[in-house]
């Protein structure tokens, strides 16, 4: 039974979400398991059911658990592991599993580098580049909304392609030669904006990863900027300590 210590500074639903966090992560309650509902957790904490829909509340926004229609509470799947230590690619590592990676394309075009694109991918005044903006799925779920931008001189016909299966990276090295050397990617936890929710299906103002990569190619030439929008209750980084 969930005992809360009621001389605790801890708020009661802090307490709550803690306990049941716990419990998560002692395999008490499984990933796709349907938590008790209100009613029985509230007599199982002797709290009223607002104090425990307040928990719920804030397991849900952390991704921890999720709300099926006529299920109630639901703990969430596991999420994907990527590690902080390794060049990766989502289409080259989820997309050689069975269940393949998907792209839906939301944008292609050629526009004039913004001055901050510019300083970015190194490039003169007024250069030009390929913005490529894909909605990326796993499992039919929408996890990534990802925003790439290429100078047009690196790969001038590169959105020519199919863009909904496979990767930039393989088609720089495979049409156009241009052998990934090294990235350098920043990552940054923020909340989501309408339009990141809507396409990845989420509440607004959800926790969510942005990443920012620069990748460069053999001679040091920047080869692609980009900005990644990351589903923060699908997605987990590592790193190992030693």
């Amino acid at each position: 039974m969930g005992t809360l210590d009621k001389n605790s500074y801890i708020p009661y639903y802090v307490q709550i979400k803690e306990d049941i966090l716990e419990r998560i992560r002692n395999a008490i309650y499984r990933p796709g398991q349907q938590l008790p509902s209100e009613q029985v957790l509230a007599q199982e904490y002797q709290v009223t059911r607002t104090t425990v829909r307040k928990a719920l509340e804030e397991l849900k926004r952390e991704g921890v658990i999720l709300t099926e229609k006529g299920k109630g509470s639901v703990v969430s799947n596991s999420r994907i592991e990527q590690s902080l230590l390794q060049f990766y690619s989502f289409g080259r590592e989820i997309g050689t599993t069975v269940e393949a990676a998907v792209s839906r394309v939301i944008q292609v075009r050629q526009i004039p580098a913004s001055p901050q694109l510019e300083k970015k991918l190194r490039l003169a005044r007024n250069g030009k580049i390929n913005e490529i903006v894909r909605l990326r799925y796993y499992r039919n779920t929408p996890l990534i909304l990802e925003f790439s931008y290429i100078p047009l001189e690196v790969a001038p016909s590169i959105t020519q392609n199919d863009l909904q299966y496979q990767s930039i990276y393989d088609l720089l090295e495979r049409f156009y030669g241009k052998r990934i050397q090294k990235a350098k990617e920043y990552l940054y936890p923020r909340i989501s904006d309408v339009y990141e929710s809507e396409l990845l299906q989420i509440p607004k103002h959800s926790p969510v990863f942005q990443t920012e990569r620069i990748t460069r190619g053999e001679d040091g030439r920047v080869l692609e900027f980009r900005r990644s929008v990351i589903r923060g209750d699908k997605v987990a980084f590592s790193t190992e300590l030693k």
